[in-house]
């Protein structure tokens, strides 16, 4: 990364945005994403005919300076390798605020999972891999995800070997007070659910870290081992009492996992976020075997063109 993107990663750039009519600029091809966020579209920029996906954040639902913190973070975090290139291109249109990113071949990683299954071990493990140096350079600079799951994370090759992070609407400096107004997913780890809607609560990087034991078990498994992080959550509770060793029988759902993964989902999911490791222990597993029998997978995905 330039030393120039590095120094002004924490000051949040005030860009006057042009007011835009997509169609004059852009070719539209179809839309490739959509949620509570907003909606991702393939286009082809009339100018220069280069490809590009353009993130479109309603401005009903989406504060200005909201829409710029994300901008903002997806620039200066894009020249890792393994974070999605976002373009100096933002804009806003009379209902949305936009910003170019380039496009990914071959989908999301949640895609990949649900279409198998399930992933290989060993094609998991490649992810993890880069996901792990994504996240370790994000906490390096004091920033934190918080939204990392299989759906923000692209695939740029076949075999997995490029695969980079995306979607840095929540992120947010470590320490942070934040409000939380998003609902919460299977994801999330146990302090976002106890927080109440619009209550405040700080923002840590073991946030990110918890979610990480959750992909691997999602990407193994193509499921979720509880609806929720709560201890209302039977799943869960009895997950909290396992890993604190208050009882000795393994959770059914991770009865086919090695001790090796058993250690690694304790330490990352760690009902408190102080005694969760740092995201860079995860490489120190990756040459272990984690399922105790094959995985759900044979072979490497093979990813719809």
């Amino acid at each position: 990364m330039s030393s120039k993107r590095l120094c002004s990663i924490h000051k949040i750039r005030e860009v006057q945005l042009p007011l835009v009519e997509i169609h004059d600029q852009y070719e539209v091809i179809k839309e490739i994403g959509s949620g509570d966020y907003g909606k991702v579209m393939l286009a082809i920029h009339r100018d220069t005919e280069s490809q590009v996906a353009l993130k479109a954040v309603p401005k009903v639902t989406t504060p200005v300076k909201d829409f710029l913190i994300e901008f903002h973070y997806s620039y200066f975090l894009s020249p890792h390798n393994n974070i999605l290139d976002t373009y100096d291109v933002a804009f806003e249109t009379p209902e949305h605020y936009v910003f170019a990113q380039e496009v990914a071949p071959y989908g999301d990683v949640w895609q990949a999972i649900e279409r198998g299954g399930g992933l290989d071990e060993a094609d998991l493990k490649i992810v993890v891999k880069q996901i792990a140096s994504a996240l370790e350079f994000m906490h390096s600079k004091g920033l934190v995800h918080r939204d990392m799951r299989a759906e923000n994370m692209l695939i740029f090759s076949e075999d997995f070997s490029r695969v980079k992070l995306t979607d840095f609407g929540l992120t947010r400096r470590t320490d942070t007070m934040v409000k939380k107004r998003t609902r919460s997913l299977p994801t999330c780890p146990p302090e976002i659910w106890e927080a109440v809607h619009l209550e405040g609560y700080t923002v840590e990087i073991g946030s990110d870290v918890w979610q990480m034991g959750m992909f691997i078990f999602a990407g193994l498994l193509a499921r979720f081992p509880w609806e929720k992080a709560d201890i209302t959550d039977t799943r869960f509770s009895e997950y909290v009492q396992w890993q604190k060793r208050k009882i000795t029988r393994t959770p059914k759902d991770f009865r086919r996992f090695t001790p090796r993964l058993h250690r690694l989902f304790r330490r990352l999911m760690d009902p408190k976020p102080s005694k969760r490791y740092e995201i860079k222990e995860v490489y120190k597993y990756l040459n272990d075997k984690w399922l105790i029998c094959r995985s759900p997978r044979a072979t490497t995905t093979v990813l719809a063109r």
